[in-house]
């Protein structure tokens, strides 16, 4: 279902499972009325277009999660296929979908692919099995360079690859816990930063997490050279990968934040500039997600693994970085921070999960204000209008079928698409309901 919170009596049903195959993922496209549905198995995927209620319909897609990407300003999409034995790069066209050019890759099994925020580049990374190995292409799909390590490198393969927000620098995690960054156009390495377990920073401050006596949680400088918590610390912790599992560029791209699956729970910043450790954050659980702020380069948010409402917030100009808690009630379940808006003196974050939020409020001078808290998600939705199979135009292969609804066809399922005709439908807060009549 796709609802609109502008309008929250109104949302549309998309069924793209089949009586073989269910639906594995569900995205926004390059714009807000788009919607990319992936079938499991690879099978095939579906842009929905909510304006036009039609779809463009593409088959043996790959199923990793970074198996697609859009060019920043002209929109053309690149999309990583496996038609058969053999990877199959599409560049296709914007709006239409119709397909531009097709290019076999010879990768042996393409796990991602990423045009560069400059929209010259196409990286396109193997899997760890093929060892380390970025194949680089131009923007419209021809092969530029390989960049690879020597057969007798043992390295255990490629973890993550992240752009900066330039398009100059390209960071290449592996599994072996080590980040190269290759220069733009040349594609050779400048430097690589590894996740020691013992370390220091010469002139910059370590953090450790603490917690007091009223399980109130800080930060203190910690000794060098520090040392991070292995993963056997964390016996409850399943790491399902090794290496460099977290790799963000902040803003300005003169900062880069990783976290390492061997030392879970330690935040490593390295500066692009100086090629050297800028700070590194080490806290009581595994590291869950960071967030760099999209317009102040040096404030990051980081939340842990941990059953408790509370997000971490580093700035490189504070004395100290911020614990902030928020007033979300238990079971709090999976939880998802984020960043809101900001202005001259204040930012704004919220931490939220499927039945509740809350919205914290930081100085940015580090002074901690007061809290605002959502009480929870409202009712009362109904139907709008239902997409299904029969409404899709098949771009596979190359040809594609030309297929569309008339002017005067109902919309499937027959359902109306004017707001406040009636409908009978399913209350999905009914649970809710009946739970308040009990009590």
């Amino acid at each position: 279902m796709v609802f609109d919170i502008t309008r929250p009596q109104m949302y549309t049903e998309i069924s793209g499972a089949t009586t073989l195959t269910k639906l594995a993922r569900v995205e926004f496209g390059r714009t807000p009325d788009e919607l990319m549905v992936f079938s499991d198995f690879g099978f095939k995927m579906q842009i929905w277009s909510l304006t036009t209620k039609r779809a463009v319909e593409i088959k043996d897609p790959k199923s990793c999660s970074s198996s697609f990407s859009y060019r920043p300003k002209t929109g053309h999409l690149a999309l990583l296929t496996r038609p058969a034995a053999h990877d199959v790069l599409l560049i296709l066209a914007p709006n239409t979908y119709d397909i531009l050019g097709t290019w076999e890759l010879g990768t042996v099994d393409a796990r991602g692919i990423a045009y560069s925020p400059d929209g010259n580049w196409i990286a396109v990374w193997d899997t760890a099995s093929a060892g380390c190995r970025v194949l680089l292409l131009t923007a419209d799909g021809h092969h530029f360079k390989n960049y690879s390590l020597p057969e007798d490198d043992l390295n255990l393969g490629i973890s993550n690859v992240q752009w900066n927000p330039s398009g100059e620098c390209l960071a290449v995690g592996d599994h072996d816990g080590k980040i190269t960054l290759l220069r733009a156009n040349t594609f050779v390495p400048q430097t690589m930063f590894s996740h020691p377990a013992t370390f220091e920073a010469p002139g910059k401050t370590i953090w450790q997490e603490e917690i007091g006596q009223s399980l109130c949680r800080s930060y203190t400088a910690a000794p060098q050279p520090a040392e991070s918590p292995s993963v056997a610390s964390f016996p409850a912790t399943k790491e399902k990968m090794s290496g460099v599992t977290l790799m963000k560029f902040n803003a300005s791209g003169t900062l880069l934040a990783s976290r390492d699956a061997a030392t879970p729970s330690t935040l490593w910043i390295h500066s692009v500039h100086t090629r050297q450790l800028f700070t590194a954050l080490i806290h009581h659980s595994p590291i869950k997600s960071i967030r760099w702020h999209n317009h102040i380069e040096d404030l990051l948010l980081i939340q842990c693994a941990i059953p408790e409402p509370i997000v971490h917030v580093w700035k490189a100009s504070w004395s100290y970085p911020q614990v902030v808690r928020l007033p979300l009630k238990a079971p709090l379940g999976q939880t998802m921070a984020t960043w809101l808006s900001f202005d001259d003196h204040i930012v704004r974050l919220m931490l939220n999960n499927n039945t509740q939020s809350a919205i914290g409020q930081i100085r940015l001078d580090g002074q901690e204000m007061a809290w605002k808290e959502d009480t929870g998600y409202q009712d009362g939705l109904g139907p709008e209008d239902m997409f299904d199979e029969g409404n899709s135009i098949d771009l596979s292969p190359v040809k594609p079928l030309e297929r569309g609804i008339e002017d005067n066809e109902t919309p499937a399922l027959g359902l109306s698409t004017q707001l406040g005709h009636s409908l009978e439908v399913e209350d999905t807060f009914q649970f809710r309901r009946q739970g308040q009549a009990a009590t």
